[in-house]
């Protein structure tokens, strides 16, 4: 049976830790490691995670955490991934998952496949309505495409070839990793092609426009300190994209189910 990492980062956010938490130990799948860098918050998570443990423990899961000061959410990332001992990792999961059996339908593929990573859509939504959709569908990274970065679950051998995430990228080091494996040819990546996470509107680089504005301006960074040709037009078709998920999505109300 396979081993799942996932690994988490939060900094004063208990309310999130909480959601998150009660999602990974609703999963039905059994052999599940949650590793959480906490960044040394003052509101009452650390309290929570020593809550956990025993949670974790009835539930057959394995709950590993720290606490204490980063650098920014790609140190974060990094600490959290360090703890994992599983055979896959989901490398930056902050949002809970879909449904309680997604897991299950994630070792399914994997088992089936071994990919080196795979993916799958994502519902992002504000005040209970979907505000955002991610298909998760395979795409062409050239014509800025990217995966959705909650939803990347990595083979460890693959995470030991590629890591870490740069610290120098504060809004688009997901953005950067990725584009490590979309390069690397001889990586089999995979798509679920169906939703793994609700995404809670509000993230570093997807809640105030001038936010918008300096992830946009970071991606091009990244796209250039990779040496990737025609990185204006790359950067030019990931911000449409973007656009493009919030203007034509149905805004309905969430079914977690979906």
């Amino acid at each position: 049976m396979l081993k799942i990492s996932i690994a988490s980062t939060f900094y004063n956010d208990k309310k999130m830790l909480k959601i998150v938490m009660d999602s990974v130990l609703s999963q039905t799948y059994q052999n599940i490691e949650h590793c959480i860098a906490d960044a040394g918050s003052m509101d009452g998570s650390v309290e929570l995670l020593q809550e956990y443990e025993e949670k974790y423990r009835q539930a057959g899961k394995t709950l590993k955490w720290t606490s204490g000061k980063d650098t920014g959410r790609s140190d974060g990332i990094n600490k959290s991934v360090n703890m994992t001992t599983g055979d896959y990792i989901f490398v930056a999961f902050f949002d809970p998952f879909i449904n309680d059996h997604i897991v299950d339908e994630v070792v399914s593929t994997l088992d089936r496949e071994t990919p080196a990573y795979i993916y799958g859509g994502i519902y992002y939504h504000r005040d209970g309505t979907i505000v955002r959709k991610w298909d998760g569908k395979k795409g062409n990274w050239k014509l800025g495409w990217m995966a959705a970065t909650p939803t990347l679950c990595v083979k460890r051998s693959v995470w030991e070839l590629k890591k870490p995430y740069n610290p120098a990228f504060v809004l688009a080091s997901d953005y950067d990793f990725q584009l490590a494996l979309f390069e690397d040819e001889r990586l089999k990546g995979l798509s679920l092609n169906k939703k793994i996470v609700l995404y809670y509107a509000g993230g570093g680089s997807n809640d105030k426009l001038e936010d918008k504005v300096a992830s946009i301006k970071e991606a091009y960074k990244v796209l250039k300190h990779r040496q990737i040709k025609h990185a204006w037009f790359i950067n030019l078709c990931k911000t449409i994209r973007g656009v493009c998920s919030y203007i034509f999505v149905i805004r309905k109300k969430i079914d977690q189910e979906v």
